[in-house]
């Protein structure tokens, strides 16, 4: 998610997203885990380890709203133990919480099953808000 273009760039981020799996650009395992749907939310909030009072910063929170598992360039999904062991392996979630979706994923990616993502499952990133990073009407 770090190098996923930022939330400005909406076409862009999706692309990346649907793209690239949470399990890094180099992976090489027959299940993937995507972002299938997330929610960005941004504020800006004093700063509290600044010199000045009136020092801030802006603050972008990403939660992940529904998640798919992909069986990688597959038209079949792949084994119910294949899949259970991976979600808990690798990302310490549950088999029985994700459902068949009918399309294959982006671009022909694979047979996916998608599931609520955990309501833990949040990127926050923070950097300093200046008056000269808001645009002028």
């Amino acid at each position: 998610m770090e190098r996923a273009p930022s939330a400005l760039f909406k076409r862009a981020r999706r692309l990346y997203l649907d793209k690239y799996s949470l399990d890094g650009r180099d992976c090489s395992s027959a299940l993937r885990l995507f972002v299938a749907e997330e929610r960005v939310e941004e504020w800006v909030e004093p700063d509290p380890e600044a010199a000045t009072p009136l020092a801030k910063i802006a603050v972008v929170s990403t939660r992940p709203i529904r998640l798919s598992l992909v069986h990688w360039q597959q038209n079949e999904a792949a084994s119910e133990q294949m899949c259970s062991d991976y979600l808990q392996n690798s990302w310490g979630l549950k088999l029985s919480c994700f459902e068949s979706v009918n399309d294959p994923w982006f671009r022909n990616g694979g047979y996916q099953k998608q599931a609520q993502a955990p309501d833990d499952l949040i990127w926050t990133r923070r950097s300093a808000f200046t008056a000269d990073s808001v645009p002028q009407a």
